[in-house]
């Protein structure tokens, strides 16, 4: 097992604590982190003065500091994927979303919200959840190495009926979803495949449920536009020589 600072580990576990549950208070973040007290004030005062959280009326919440290393993010990859996200939310009016894999998590790196409905579906950069869950966390494992796709399926509550649903995604190309991640949201996300095949990254289009219907005549474009991206990223490591 490598071996990892404790004291760095709590740190960071403080901080996605206070992003989770925010604003939280010492007492709160002890709790949820199975801290001392004493400690888990250290700890926040730590981050406190390095801006990375800030205390309000109502406890402690992420600093600005978390802004510089949200901006750095595969920027390379979202360089590439915001035009697209931008043009797919344009053209079809509904918010596009894009997910990266982190171990056994789907994070939102990028979006574009829709605009042409009053009701739409948000979610929030840095946000996370299960490969197993969403139509974005399950077209991303669909598409990962076989080994990491059998260690994450063993995970899920039912894996035979998420095998059936990955193996109907390898065979479509893309995935949907109703109301999983959100209460009355519909998703339909394609993976973005490198050269060897495998998925690092997905788009997504995401709806209210109302508009399901509206949202699977757009899937052709979602797909197209995820074409597009592996191909300006393909081109892009060409012209890097990666």
């Amino acid at each position: 097992m490598t071996e990892i600072s404790l004291t760095g580990d709590r740190m960071l576990a403080v901080l996605e604590t206070v992003a989770a549950h925010g604003p939280a208070s010492a007492s709160e973040v002890s709790r949820l982190n199975g801290l001392n007290r004493t400690v888990a004030h250290r700890l926040l005062s730590t981050l406190r003065e390095r801006s990375y959280v800030r205390l309000v009326p109502g406890g402690y919440v992420v600093g600005p500091a978390v802004l510089p290393l949200a901006r750095a993010v595969e920027p390379e990859l979202i360089a590439v994927i915001t035009p697209e996200l931008l043009a797919l939310a344009r053209e079809t009016g509904e918010t596009a979303v894009a997910h990266v894999v982190d171990g056994s998590d789907a994070v939102v790196v990028a979006q574009a919200l829709g605009t042409r409905h009053l009701v739409r579906v948000a979610h929030e950069v840095g946000s996370r959840h299960a490969l197993t869950l969403g139509a974005s966390g399950r077209v991303l494992l669909a598409f990962r190495p076989r080994e990491e796709f059998e260690t994450i399926l063993r995970t899920a509550a039912d894996p035979q009926v998420l095998r059936r649903e990955l193996a109907e995604a390898a065979a479509l190309g893309y995935a949907v979803s109703h109301d999983e991640l959100q209460a009355g949201a519909h998703g339909v996300a394609a993976p973005l495949r490198g050269p060897d095949g495998f998925a690092q990254a997905s788009i997504a289009l995401v709806v209210p449920t109302a508009r399901t219907a509206a949202a699977n005549e757009h899937t052709e474009r979602l797909l197209v536009a995820a074409a597009r991206i592996e191909e300006l990223l393909v081109g892009h490591l060409d012209r890097n020589g990666s």
